[in-house]
């Protein structure tokens, strides 16, 4: 299992893979890291994902989308 963690977008942009880990509490300190640093105004959050590949990890954090990505 690796870690993804994701920039979330909370309006039409895709989603940004930022990192992967094989271990969840590096990934866990990184994911804290970057939501210290993400602003309140920003059209995203960080979220990491658990998942067996990255079209996994991508299929879960395009779930979490306030706005469904619309695919041209």
């Amino acid at each position: 299992m690796r870690y993804y963690i994701y920039e979330v977008h909370t309006d039409e942009s895709r989603n940004r893979l930022l990192n992967v880990f094989k271990d969840e509490a590096e990934a866990g300190v990184m994911e804290l890291e970057l939501q210290s640093h993400a602003l309140e105004t920003e059209n995203f959050f960080i979220k990491m994902f658990p998942a067996q590949n990255v079209e996994e990890a991508r299929v879960k954090a395009d779930e979490m989308r306030p706005i469904p990505l619309m695919l041209h």
